[in-house]
């Protein structure tokens, strides 16, 4: 019977409006409790169920978010994925993942294209920076997960900024401090994505420290995300034969394969070498031995980023609301790669 059951037939056994049951179901409007009760009693008795797609014609809504990722094979995001469909802000919204891998015309289409299907966006930048974005043409409510430009008011567009920077910095000066003065490093050290923001941190640690930066000591990835990145870097570092008592480096993907290369060079973690990633991914706590690395508070991002973009969605135009910004801190986790013994 469920499949001929239509809203006015809901509405005829409620003895209501068929109105009145679009406002029960949808939550919206004024109605009494007696009145709810009739048109959920109707429903149920009828096995009365909405047509999602009907539902979104009429409203303009999907239900549907956009996350969009650099690369689904690498653990941070795939983690940082799971942790925003399982938010308690995501609770009735489809989650569809994209992939950009990486490239900048990619990156451009998910903040200008015009996206029917879905009614926001939360986008991961790789290959564009801060200032790119200002330019385009936002089509749908986005949350950029990085850095803000400096006069992004003007744009509706809503930024999670992780501490990229300041995490970087406080793994650094947790290696100085445990009297390591050669700090080599692994990653990304140009272009606007996260890398080059660590590079300044690194840098800035240095500093403070009275440590001169050795451009010799930083050894650059094309692609940071893939495990033979890490493996082929970590094997350059070594070739170079420069001097060195710890290594840097920019993920814990990098790190887990720097450390597989280390160990089969007979280089002993941390006797020899302290070593030290970023993310916190769940095989930085089972490497042998275990990483220190930077949590950047992913649930956290998660649960920002879907509130942020939930209340965009919710306007009626969302380019009413100036673009705003959310600062997420970090959790520095000290484990005997940097010869400590492992807390956690």
């Amino acid at each position: 019977m469920a499949h001929s059951v239509t809203m006015r037939t809901v509405a005829e056994r409620a003895e209501v409006s068929t109105k009145t049951v679009s406002n029960v179901i949808n939550g919206t409007g004024s109605y009494s409790p007696e009145t709810e009760q009739r048109v959920r009693e109707a429903i149920e008795e009828l096995g009365y169920r909405m047509n999602p797609f009907a539902r979104g014609l009429r409203s303009r809504r999907t239900d549907t978010i956009a996350l969009v990722l650099p690369n689904l094979g690498q653990p941070f995001y795939a983690e940082l994925a799971e942790q925003i469909m399982r938010a308690p802000q995501t609770q009735g919204l489809k989650v569809v993942l994209q992939s950009t891998h990486g490239d900048a015309r990619r990156e451009r289409a998910v903040l200008s294209a015009h996206q029917e299907l879905v009614d926001g966006v939360i986008y991961v930048p790789h290959a564009l920076g801060p200032d790119d974005y200002l330019p385009l043409p936002v089509t749908r409510p986005t949350v950029v997960l990085g850095e803000r430009p400096a006069d992004a008011t003007t744009l509706s567009l809503d930024y999670v900024d992780p501490a990229d920077e300041q995490g970087a910095r406080a793994v650094v000066g947790h290696l100085l401090s445990q009297g390591r003065h050669r700090i080599a490093v692994i990653g990304e050290r140009t272009g606007p994505m996260a890398g080059a923001r660590r590079l300044r941190g690194y840098r800035a640690a240095l500093a403070e420290a009275g440590v001169d930066y050795d451009d010799s000591l930083v050894i650059s990835v094309d692609d940071a995300d893939l495990w033979s990145s890490g493996v082929g870097a970590a094997t350059r570092l070594l070739r170079t034969r420069v001097r060195f008592d710890a290594l840097f480096c920019f993920n814990d993907v990098v790190a887990v394969a720097a450390l597989s290369v280390l160990t089969r060079s007979g280089i002993k973690v941390p006797n020899d070498v302290a070593l030290a990633g970023f993310d916190d991914i769940e095989a930085a706590r089972f490497a042998s031995p275990p990483l220190t690395t930077v949590d950047l508070r992913r649930e956290s991002i998660a649960r920002t980023a879907v509130t942020l973009l939930r209340s965009r969605m919710d306007l009626e135009n969302f380019r009413d609301l100036p673009g705003r910004s959310e600062s997420i801190g970090y959790d520095l986790r000290v484990r005997a790669s940097s010869g400590v013994p492992s807390s956690r």
